[in-house]
């Protein structure tokens, strides 16, 4: 069996606050939450979102990300060796998001993983579901600061596909 995991971000930059929401398929059931925090780069916004994504995965069961944002992705293609080289930067430099990128890597360790590039453009779609909670996310975070909270499930019955 493999777990679909749709995970979506939205990241203001020149807010530094972003939002991020997650849905999780095993085959029994589906859940999610979304989530935002404030005063937060890109890039270290993408790690804190995967890892909140990969808290209680089954053991040893295979994971399909399912993903549109490119640091994100980039950033799981990248993962075994950044983690092998020591998670240094370009310039040599400890990288000031190791912890997180180190919990990813050993949630994922051992575990069939698959990258599905996806599009959000249909809200009623996996993907544009998360993207529309993860917007929501964001302006939740602009206001009241991280937060982070299960998606009722009532609307999690409203994703066409799954």
């Amino acid at each position: 069996m493999t777990l679909r995991l749709w995970i979506e971000i939205n990241h203001q930059a020149p807010y530094r606050t972003g939002g991020w929401a997650w849905l999780r398929q095993d085959g029994k059931a589906l859940a999610g939450a979304a989530g935002g925090e404030r005063d937060i780069d890109a890039e270290a916004f993408c790690v804190h979102a995967l890892r909140a994504a990969l808290v209680d995965l089954p053991a040893e069961t295979a994971v399909a990300l399912h993903l549109s944002e490119p640091l994100l992705i980039e950033g799981v293609r990248t993962m075994s060796a950044r983690r092998a080289g020591g998670w240094k930067t370009e310039a040599g430099e400890d990288s000031p998001d190791a912890e997180a990128w180190e919990a990813v890597a050993k949630a994922l360790a051992g575990r069939g993983l698959s990258l599905v590039r996806t599009q959000p453009t249909d809200a009623r779609s996996p993907a544009g579901f998360a993207a529309a909670w993860a917007e929501l996310g964001r302006d939740k975070a602009k206001t009241k600061g991280t937060f982070k909270n299960a998606i009722p499930r009532p609307n999690l019955t409203k994703i066409r596909g799954l």
